[in-house]
């Protein structure tokens, strides 16, 4: 499978490598904190796409479609797109380190933008309470 998986998509390292993989060409990426990226995957359930998870950060980055992000507006979150690099670790990387928290597959390798946008913006709010507009 893994093998399969890595053909076609070509943006995925060989096992055992780690790349640093430019944005907004194969994908484009949001970047959030552990705490918001777990409460948005439980949010998305089987809509989630791709999500890499470093645990050193404690970082989530959900993949979506290139050029799917713009105009991202979801606060405590960052758009990774054109000339950004997202660490992408292995298929077969260990939990401990750089990992999938979810896998991507040949079928759904990324979230789509509108569902991910509506999921993180609920966990946000959730976690950080609503938005307050300063007078």
């Amino acid at each position: 499978m893994s093998a399969v998986v890595e053909e076609r998509l070509p943006w995925l390292p060989p096992e055992g490598a780690i790349w640093h993989v430019e944005a907004g060409t194969h994908f484009d990426a949001i970047r959030v904190g552990r705490t918001v990226g777990l409460a948005a995957l439980s949010l998305l359930g089987d809509a989630s796409g791709a999500v890499i998870c470093d645990p050193w950060s404690r970082i989530h980055y959900f993949l979506t479609e290139p050029s799917s992000t713009t105009g991202w507006d979801v606060r405590e979150t960052t758009v990774c797109g054109a000339a950004t690099y997202v660490v992408v670790p292995p298929l077969d990387a260990k939990e401990m380190n750089l990992h999938w928290a979810v896998r991507p597959t040949t079928d759904r390798p990324f979230t789509p933008s509108d569902r991910l946008h509506q999921a993180l913006q609920a966990a946000v709010e959730g976690h950080y309470g609503p938005r307050r507009e300063r007078s």
